[in-house]
Formats: C-alpha cells, sequence, structure tokens
C-alpha cells in the first residue's frame, strides 16, 4: 500500500511539466542515491519497488486527473444553479480549442473552475461547439434547468440570433441569461486607445523591441542588470495577440526604468 501510494508522487512531475519519462530517468535514481548516503542501503531496495515508469506515471496522473474531474462535478451537481462561460480560440497550430468555465455555489461560497478543454478537429460552427458543450453536460449528469448563465465573447458562433451557442444553450436552459465577457470587452476597449496612453505603449515596446530584438543587446543588458543588483534581468516582450501581458510588459519596463536608462545612453540615443 506504501508502494502505490510513493508512485502518487508522480504528480510532481506533471505540475513541473517534465516528461513523463523523468520519473525512471531522474527522479528515481537521485532518489536512491540520497537516501544511500543519508539511511543506507536497505531503504535504498525499498525504493526500488516505486513504480516511476513512464507508462505508471501515466497512470497515475491519468488517475488524480479523473478524481479531480469527479469532485468538481460532485459539487457543481450539488449547487442548486450555475453559470457557464465559453470561450474557443485556435492556437499556434491551428487547432480549434472549446474552453468552458463553471461558476457555481457551495456552502454559501461562489466558486470558479475551468470545466473542459476539448479540441474541435473540424468545423467551429455554433451548432458544433454547443455539441460539444451539451455532450458533456449529458454524459456527466448535469442539469441543464439549473444553468442561469452563459458568458462568451461577440464571435457571431456564439451570439447569432437563431445558430449560435447562446441561443441554443437558452433553447435548452430558458433561464440562462447572457452577458458578454467582461475580458473581452476589456481587450475591445483598449483598441481604441487614447492618444497619449498609445503614445506610451509605443515608445515602451520600440525601447524593448530595441533589448530583445538582438542577442547581444539581450546579454549586455543582462549582465548591466546583474551588476547593477536588480531583480529582473530580462525585459519582456509585447505581442498584440497576447494582449492581457501589456501589463506585465509595462511593469516590468517601469521596474527595470534605471537601469534601461543607464543601457540606453550608452549605447543608443533613443
Amino acid at each position: 500500500m506504501k508502494v502505490l501510494k510513493a508512485s502518487y508522487s508522480g504528480y510532481l512531475i506533471a505540475k513541473s511539466r517534465a516528461a513523463e519519462v523523468i520519473g525512471e530517468t531522474l527522479v528515481k535514481p537521485a532518489a536512491k542515491v540520497m537516501v544511500q548516503v543519508m539511511i543506507g542501503d536497505k531503504a535504498t531496495k525499498a525504493i526500488d519497488c516505486v513504480p516511476l515508469s513512464n507508462n505508471s506515471v501515466h497512470r497515475r496522473i491519468t488517475d488524480m486527473a479523473k478524481n479531480v474531474k469527479q469532485q468538481l462535478l460532485s459539487k457543481v451537481q450539488k449547487s442548486c444553479y450555475y453559470a457557464l462561460q465559453a470561450d474557443e480560440s485556435t492556437d499556434i497550430v491551428n487547432l480549434a480549442n472549446i474552453l468552458l468555465f463553471v461558476r457555481y455555489e457551495l456552502n454559501n461560497e461562489v466558486h470558479d473552475d475551468i470545466l473542459f478543454c476539448q479540441l474541435k478537429p473540424i468545423h467551429t460552427t455554433g451548432e458544433a461547439i454547443f455539441k460539444v458543450i451539451d455532450d458533456f453536460i449529458k454524459n456527466n449528469d448535469l442539469d441543464w434547468s439549473r444553468c442561469v448563465g452563459i458568458s462568451t465573447d461577440g464571435a457571431r458562433a456564439m451570439i447569432g440570433s437563431k445558430k449560435g451557442v447562446v441561443a441554443r444553450i437558452q433553447a435548452v436552459a430558458p433561464e440562462a441569461k447572457s452577458t458578454h465577457c467582461c475580458i473581452h470587452r476589456e481587450a475591445l476597449t483598449t483598441q481604441n486607445m487614447q492618444a497619449d496612453l498609445k503614445q506610451v505603449l509605443d515608445e515602451a515596446v520600440k525601447r524593448i523591441n530595441f533589448v530583445k530584438g538582438r542577442p547581444l543587446n539581450t546579454r549586455l543588458f543582462s549582465q548591466l542588470c546583474d551588476e547593477m543588483g536588480s531583480d529582473y534581468t530580462q525585459v519582456l516582450f509585447h505581442t498584440e495577440v497576447c494582449w492581457l501581458s501589456r501589463g506585465k510588459v509595462l511593469n516590468r519596463l517601469f521596474e527595470l526604468r534605471e537601469e534601461l536608462q543607464v543601457f540606453l545612453d550608452e549605447t543608443f540615443n533613443l
């Protein structure tokens, strides 16, 4: 029983996002060496009994994932009402991902969790997206009648009056109220940024690109930050796609403003 329990330590591999094979090639050998030095050979033999092969780690991670899913579904099933937030996006390899978040009530507290993330290999129409959501709701014994809210972005597949996801959900869950995703509203707002704020962002991106766009400048700036005892040694790239990164980019630039000023004064008249 102890050996089985110890094998579930493989969840640490999943948390570190390392390859599952690392359990057998690194974690177990390292544990054996440490135990042998600190305790002795007898304890080393006990470590040998712990299964940390690639397949074993994969099975343990799968088991824990299923358990976490069942715990979440049980909580949602006990909730009197729940609300959903759906999003469909295409990743860098052109695969369509459908994400569904749930907000539910438990012990007089409101909780938020991700319900699932599934690939949609072909079409991303409102009908196709709704089918994925509907199949999940029905296959996991969730009641559509208790759905009181659905939040989406402004895509036609989501808010189409007849074939959109929202319309189809409201057909099976009449109590569901539709709202526009607040984060997406912020994204739309930033597209019409005030001229003075946009100028600040453009100037910041210009300086960041000068440092990050050239490997030599990156190394020199990193060395300068290290010599000045800075908390960070790199500025962050800004990308229009990941618009949420704007805040982090500007915060990091502000924290390294003195280092950047020294660097630019010595190398570039910007």
